[in-house]
């Protein structure tokens, strides 16, 4: 089984336990829904520039919105890019709701997602098939700076880290387990492109499916892109994988647990002015399948009984329950009858 090198500081220990006592508040305040939806949106237009950001896509933040509302051609491969990681995004928000395990097919889905139409299609998907190389230019030559381990160990590499990973043996935290687990995969480099896009996904995979989703407004991405250079510098440490997979993970955590903290901690202080500015509504409570009907409707206007369906993966019973309970709360609005029924956000 897999085994890290790492050791946790005194001052770690104390960013977790801020990072724990935030996430109580966060997840315990009382702000009205439409705040939530936003804040949730918002999370997802950021993770989606940032992460796509950090592999060189050229879009602003404001561009990825206009993709994202197809303004923009569709065929262009920057607008591809961010199209796929927002999909991508979407089913790792379902996917959190089911079971606890990590599995090769499903980072395989995952990967299928971020790479469509950007790669040729024996490669989408799939693990890569030979070596990687990791190169960066240095004045006008290619200087090589990481190599990947042998094709033909990554199934066991990979079943390795997710026995690790969804096991836990050494009882880890939910913050560090992802932290580590981020380390670990992006070091194996098991696709031919895509790598670290799947890699940050999987994060919020893991830290969703543990509770830590900060009401699905947690975006690590933004602090990896603010801080780029030293990201890259605190994840690579060695010149090729089996040194890499040895080195001590000290100065990634400690990169990686302060990053987080400070994302917790904006994120915290944009709660509280919510709080703020709502304490004279009254305040409506949500679960988590309301919560994303209206954020579907809140990026694509309306949706059908079958939208629904696909984005909830529950029974239509349990649907229908759902969007009843929104449109008695005056949250949602019906607009048509029998099969051209559709949903509105009530404005």
């Amino acid at each position: 089984m897999y085994k890290p090198n790492f050791s946790i500081s005194p001052q770690m220990n104390n960013l977790i336990a801020q990072i724990e006592a935030a996430r109580v508040r966060i997840d315990s305040a009382s702000i009205l829904p439409e705040q939530e939806i936003a804040l949730r949106y918002k999370a997802a237009i950021e993770s989606v520039h940032s992460s796509t950001s950090i592999e060189g896509n050229p879009l602003n933040q404001n561009q990825v919105k206009q993709a994202l509302a197809g303004k923009l051609n569709r065929w262009e491969r920057s607008v591809i890019e961010v199209t796929n990681y927002k999909k991508a995004w979407d089913w790792v928000g379902t996917k959190a709701k089911g079971k606890r395990t990590l599995t090769l097919k499903e980072i395989l889905s995952l990967h299928k997602l971020v790479m469509k139409d950007l790669l040729p299609e024996e490669k989408v998907g799939h693990l890569r098939p030979g070596p990687v190389y990791i190169v960066d230019i240095v004045g006008k030559k290619e200087v090589l700076k990481y190599t990947g381990p042998e094709a033909i160990t990554l199934i066991s590499l990979l079943r390795e880290l997710f026995a690790w990973a969804n096991e836990n043996p050494l009882e880890l935290h939910p913050v560090l387990l992802a932290g580590i687990f981020h380390y670990e995969f992006v070091s194996i480099h098991p696709f031919s492109d895509g790598n670290g896009r799947v890699t940050r996904l999987l994060v919020k995979l893991i830290l969703d499916r543990a509770g830590y989703d900060f009401r699905g407004s947690l975006v690590l991405d933004k602090y990896y892109w603010q801080n780029q250079t030293k990201y890259y510098e605190a994840l690579n440490q060695a010149s090729n994988y089996q040194e890499q997979r040895e080195a001590n993970l000290d100065p990634w955590l400690d990169y990686y647990v302060t990053g987080f903290y400070e994302v917790v901690k904006e994120l915290g202080q944009q709660i509280d002015l919510l709080k703020h500015i709502g304490i004279n509504k009254s305040e409506i409570r949500l679960n988590s399948d309301e919560i994303q009907i209206l954020d579907y409707l809140q990026q694509f206007d309306q949706a059908n009984l079958q939208d629904l369906l696909d984005i909830l993966q529950v029974p239509e019973r349990t649907v229908q329950r759902r969007i009843k309970g929104l449109v008695d709360r005056g949250l949602v609005r019906r607009v048509g009858e029998g099969k051209k029924t559709v949903y509105v956000l009530k404005k």
